[in-house]
């Protein structure tokens, strides 16, 4: 899912309609996408509102909300779209045209001509998005079905992108260089 998909799309909480997808807040950290932003617009008086990703019933023409509770977000960074792009050493790479999430997870960063940028290089987000070097390993990629059960038991459920604990699932089974070959080429946009 792209979240320019998302931007713009009415919220409701069964048939009441409570805003406007504005933004998200991401945890840097994770990348996962922790609360969305919403506007409404009463009287010609704008309130922006942030609800938890918990809160989603589905996601269609429409976001369906189960319940609205409001939040403060806390320990997250408020990502909206047309936000210029550095590199952590001031080189422009372009504005923020779209941002790919994978189960509210952000995995790529696709800036306005086109290139694609691993989220894992995010490093701030404010009024501008900065991104530090690619990270060696491919945290943040999406796996392959395959992949996942080469060292998964049963039980646990199949991650959809790479993370430290897949990582270390992997050292642990004894499945890492195995695992890590069968990901497809993730280094190819290296700032």
């Amino acid at each position: 899912m792209l979240l320019s998909e998302l931007i713009g799309k009415d919220v409701y909480c069964g048939n009441v309609l409570r805003g406007r997808l504005s933004g998200v807040c991401i945890s840097l950290k994770s990348r996962a996408v922790k609360y969305l932003l919403c506007q409404t617009t009463e009287k010609n008086a704008k309130t922006e509102f942030a609800v938890s990703v918990t809160a989603v019933e589905s996601i269609a023409d429409a976001v369906f909300l189960k319940r609205v509770k409001t939040v403060l977000p806390r320990n997250c960074s408020r990502v909206f779209l047309n936000r210029p792009i550095y590199t952590d050493e001031g080189a422009y790479l372009g504005y923020l045209a779209d941002m790919e999430l994978s189960d509210f997870i952000a995995t790529s960063i696709i800036t306005g001509d086109g290139k694609r940028y691993p989220a894992a290089a995010l490093s701030a987000v404010s009024d501008a998005v900065i991104l530090k070097k690619t990270p060696v390993y491919p945290l943040g990629q999406r796996i392959p079905a395959p992949a996942v059960s080469a060292f998964l038991s049963e039980n646990a459920p199949a991650p959809t992108v790479v993370t430290r604990t897949v990582l270390k699932t992997a050292i642990r089974s004894e499945k890492l260089i195995s695992f890590t070959l069968s990901l497809p080429p993730f280094n190819r946009n290296i700032l």
